[in-house]
């Protein structure tokens, strides 16, 4: 394994060892044109420094080295850019999502579960997007509501599982603070003895 500078890489970036065709992507869109730069200075009073970091971590991904690996027998060669872990990177979002995903499906129990997605009016979400610290009471309330529907379908004798989700972004990019919960049909007796 070899450990390449941010050069040497970009070099390699314009030659025939990776042989994918560049694609357009959310890290293209913010850096094409310093769309990002514009955007950042024209909106400097509304973001948020983790936006800044997290979409400044994106934009260097790939770019921080690589690792090459050469193969003794064949000498085909690869190269391993680092990513950035930014969570609105679409490359190391997709891995990092995928991980989680996974590690969730080995944890669930194999019984019926229910998808349940809450949300808010629009005219609220102002209140969340000016006061990020509600996101965790939205969070709470939720989860003592479902609590408390769920317990009472279960005439409270079972305690149930539940994963959740906190989205803040709807499909249409807009914020929209919304919750995914994985809920389980039915739960584990209080009593400790089986499924109700």
């Amino acid at each position: 394994m070899l450990y390449v500078s941010k050069t040497l890489c970009n070099i390699l970036g314009q030659t025939s060892i990776n042989s994918k065709p560049k694609q357009v992507t959310l890290n293209y869109i913010f850096s094409h044109n310093h769309n990002w730069e514009v955007y950042k200075h024209r909106h400097r009073g509304e973001l948020r420094e983790v936006e800044i970091r997290e979409v400044e971590k994106m934009l260097s991904c790939e770019e921080r080295g690589c690792c090459i690996y050469v193969c003794p027998n064949c000498s085909e060669v690869k190269v391993i850019p680092f990513g950035c872990n930014s969570w609105v990177c679409t490359h190391c979002g997709k891995k990092f999502t995928d991980k989680w995903a996974n590690n969730v499906a080995r944890r669930t129990f194999n019984v019926k579960h229910r998808h349940v997605v809450l949300t808010i009016p629009e005219e609220l979400r102002i209140f969340f997007y000016e006061d990020r610290s509600l996101l965790k009471v939205l969070v709470d309330c939720a989860i003592n509501t479902l609590a408390d529907v769920v317990g009472w379908k279960l005439n409270h004798k079972a305690i149930f599982g539940v994963i959740a989700v906190l989205h803040t972004y709807g499909k249409d990019m807009k914020f929209n603070p919304h919750l995914h919960y994985l809920v389980t049909e039915g739960g584990f007796k209080k009593n400790g003895v089986g499924w109700m």
